[in-house]
């Protein structure tokens, strides 16, 4: 279910028995700007596996809930290693979705961080959809805009995104 926004960003997380949801809640607010989110059901290949998740939280909205990530990273220092991560694996072929995981054990103190691959207990998913190729390479310039030596080379507004 996708909304009007014409960038539309989408975040959830299976949440295991052994763990907390609360804690689940916490990692994925500390990311997501005013994110809200709903406790869903599994679809039937999720609880096939071995250790299956007891629900999934997921929340969705537009551009600004990705304001604190957007702070986050560069509080981090981590521009280059994400913007590399999240376009090697996760742009799709036409350019209008991009998919990239994250630390939910990370994620619960503050700092993002891109996995090596999906995690025992899972990960955050991150999807976020645009009408254009246009459109993701605006929102890749706002949120991971080219660097040298890990400084932003040119720091865009959330607005010029917006724009269209």
């Amino acid at each position: 279910m996708w909304s009007r926004f014409m960038i539309n960003v989408k975040v959830s997380a299976a949440v295991y028995p052994t763990e907390d949801p609360e804690k689940v809640t916490k990692a994925i607010s500390v990311l997501f700007t005013g994110i809200e989110l709903q406790k869903e059901p599994l679809d039937a290949a999720e609880s096939e596996k071995r250790v299956s998740p007891a629900f999934r939280l997921t929340g969705e909205g537009g551009l600004d809930l990705l304001f604190t990530l957007h702070g986050l990273i560069r509080r981090e220092a981590i521009i280059d290693s994400i913007r590399n991560k999240v376009f090697s694996k996760g742009l799709s072929s036409e350019g209008l979705l991009v998919r990239f995981l994250l630390n939910k054990q990370a994620a619960f103190v503050g700092i993002p961080s891109v996995p090596a691959e999906e995690e025992p207990l899972g990960s955050i998913e991150v999807v976020i959809r645009t009408d254009s190729p246009e459109e993701m390479e605006k929102l890749f310039e706002w949120l991971l805009p080219l660097t040298e030596e890990g400084v932003p080379v040119v720091e865009v507004e959330m607005d010029y995104v917006e724009r269209g």
